[in-house]
This record gives structure tokens, sequence and C-alpha cells, in this order.
């Protein structure tokens, strides 16, 4: 049985010269989108979904969410806080044509999406606001005002004494 060699290899089988700086610049672009976030294009599909892509801020007093839906309608836009939780839910719907066209390759994607992203502070859930323009939802969420307080322990030395 012939063994199959697992190295890279141009059409001609003959292992490239850069081969392995490919492949590190490949593993060094992997370790980038993992520990500094996804760089997928716009609306990219993950396991059938649709994902869109976002941005998170916050300032003083408020966290600032930006969600990219191009071609997403406001009324098919659904925003849920929940505890700590922030959904954002929808559907890319179709366009519908009575003519036929015959295209060549279809990139753009439809169908329902899902992106949920727990918000870093607490949020005071009465005063947030969403609104979509030009195809970005942008999310306003309010801090709450009480802040969550350090309490220091004091530590004793010796030993703990029994009651």
């Amino acid at each position: 049985m012939a063994r199959r060699s697992l190295m890279p290899f141009s059409g001609n089988n003959m292992m490239s010269s850069d081969s392995f700086l490919s492949l590190q610049q490949g593993m060094n672009r992997l370790f980038d989108e993992v520990f500094h976030g996804s760089r997928l294009p716009l609306m990219e599909r993950d396991e059938g979904m649709i994902v869109p892509q976002i941005n998170v801020s916050e300032t003083e007093n408020e966290v600032h969410i930006t969600a990219e839906l191009p071609g997403v309608a406001e009324k098919d836009v659904e925003v849920m806080l929940d505890g700590d939780v922030l959904t954002i839910r929808g559907e890319k719907k179709m366009e519908k044509k009575e003519d036929r066209e015959n295209y060549h390759f279809v990139e753009r994607s439809f169908g329902q999406f899902q992106r949920s992203i727990r918000v870093p502070h607490s949020i005071n859930p009465e005063q947030v606001h969403a609104h979509v323009v030009d195809g970005v939802l942008s999310i306003t969420l309010p801090k709450n005002a009480a802040k969550e307080k350090t309490r220091h322990i004091k530590v004793g030395s010796g030993s703990s004494t029994s009651h």
C-alpha cells in the first residue's frame, strides 16, 4: 500500500517552497480570529444560520451595540434582553420577483439569524433603545446607576475560635 504525503503540494505534485510559510500564516490568522474576534464577511452563514457582525463599546453611562443587518427590514428585527444576555433575532427575506433571471451564481444570503451576547454591566432594561438606519441596528443600553460595590473583608491572624 502506497503511503500518501500529508504535506501541501502544488498542481505538479511538487511541494511549494513556501508551503510552511503559508501554513504558518494560516495558523496565525486563525489564532488572531479566535483571540481578537471573528473577521467573517457581513451576514456570513455559520452552520446554516446567518451571523450578523457586531461591535460592542461603552461609555461611563451606557453600553452601545451595533449590528450590520444589510437588507433586513426594521419590522423583521427583534431585540430581547434577558438578564445580562442581549439577543438580536430576525430574518432577511428573499425579494419576490415575477420575472425569471438567469443567475450565474448567488452570493447573497437569505434566512433567519440570531446573535446573543453577554452584556458586560448591569443594565436598566426599561431605558434600552434600538433603531435601524441604513442597514445598521444601533442599541443603547443605559447602565444601572447603582454600581456594584466591592466589599473589603478583614483578614485576621491566628486560629479561629469556636463558639
